[in-house]
């Protein structure tokens, strides 16, 4: 009587769909924390850039979408819409000028790896995250849109 020393087919099939199944779990659980990460380093640009314009307020009464007003060191290339690195764009008001509208008195960050022009990366993008200033219709509100499923996952996450 001779023994196999090797492993039967329906064996290997039972491993093969145990390890399919442990991936299809733990995929999304791996993508929105690699979302977090991402979104944490931008956290501090975006304190920074909130905390440059209430700056900028105070001193002379009214809101700017030019950044090259504010005192802020920033990685970010661009004046009214910053291009980050990551993949993130930051448009300050959405529009450009001084903001006097209270309801536009907002930072809005989009995550949109890959993709170049704002238009497209407000169609485009994972999530929007908004930022009210201070002096906004919506003071210290925070707010996080998903677009795609994965964004809206990310922002599910942080509530």
């Amino acid at each position: 009587m001779q023994k196999s020393l090797g492993f039967t087919l329906i064996e290997l099939l039972v491993v093969v769909l145990i390890i399919g199944i442990l991936a299809a779990v733990a995929v999304p659980q791996y993508q929105t924390a690699v979302f977090k990460s991402r979104w944490a380093s931008m956290l501090p640009l975006l304190e920074g850039l909130k905390k440059a314009h209430e700056v900028f307020y105070l001193a002379n009464g009214y809101y700017i979408a030019d950044t090259a007003s504010l005192d802020l060191d920033s990685p970010c290339t661009g004046n009214d819409v910053l291009t980050c690195p990551g993949g993130f764009m930051v448009d300050n008001f959405e529009g450009g000028g001084i903001i006097t509208e209270p309801a536009k008195m907002y930072l809005l960050m989009v995550y949109c790896p890959g993709i170049t022009g704002w238009a497209d990366c407000q169609a485009k993008g994972d999530f929007k995250y908004k930022v009210y200033l201070d002096h906004s219709a919506f003071p210290g509100i925070r707010m996080c849109t998903g677009i795609t499923d994965l964004g809206k996952t990310f922002c599910r996450s942080l509530r």
